[in-house]
């Protein structure tokens, strides 16, 4: 996957978007709710749903797919250590950094209000963005999808959390 500057925020299209980070949607109205955020609906009423749910299908993709990847790459890894790797990967900073690294900020749709006050930027919704994309190619590609998006994402954190975890130990 190449990470790459798109330019100023809001201008990729989505099919850039998906085709940069090689995420094989067909819907793009799926990919359009997942970038979609509340703020967005009430200046157009035009636009249907915001990403709230694919939010929350995300979420619980997210928790099953770090699990999983962590219980196979690690075998001897105890269940306590693997619990807190897969808490640090999932936490909310952790994922507004994948987000910032594929600048999905580019892509957000948001209400003024939420735009001018940095939204692009801000972790929590950044997160809550992320989770949404993750959500919505899960249910138009399916998890292996998944699994080839999250994979380079995951193996660079990991080292970086294992890393930090022996220079605090």
């Amino acid at each position: 996957m190449e990470i790459q500057d798109p330019g100023k925020p809001g201008q990729e299209p989505l099919e850039d978007f998906a085709h940069r980070l090689n995420l094989p949607f067909t819907n793009y109205l799926l990919l359009s709710r997942a970038v979609t955020h509340r703020s967005y609906l009430n200046e157009h009423p035009e636009a249907i749903e915001d990403n709230e749910r694919l939010e929350f299908l995300g979420d619980a993709v997210l928790d099953f797919l770090v699990g999983d990847w962590l219980y196979n790459h690690f075998p001897e890894m105890a269940e306590g250590e693997l619990t807190r790797l897969r808490s640090a990967l999932v936490r909310t900073e952790q994922l507004g950094e994948f987000a910032q690294a594929i600048n999905l900020g580019a892509v957000l749709r948001l209400g003024r209000g939420e735009e001018d006050g940095g939204g692009r930027q801000r972790l929590a919704l950044l997160c809550g963005a992320f989770e949404a994309l993750v959500g919505a190619l899960y249910l138009n590609a399916g998890l292996g999808a998944v699994i080839d998006f999250m994979e380079p994402l995951m193996n660079q954190a990991v080292l970086l959390i294992m890393n930090e975890r022996r220079d605090h130990d």
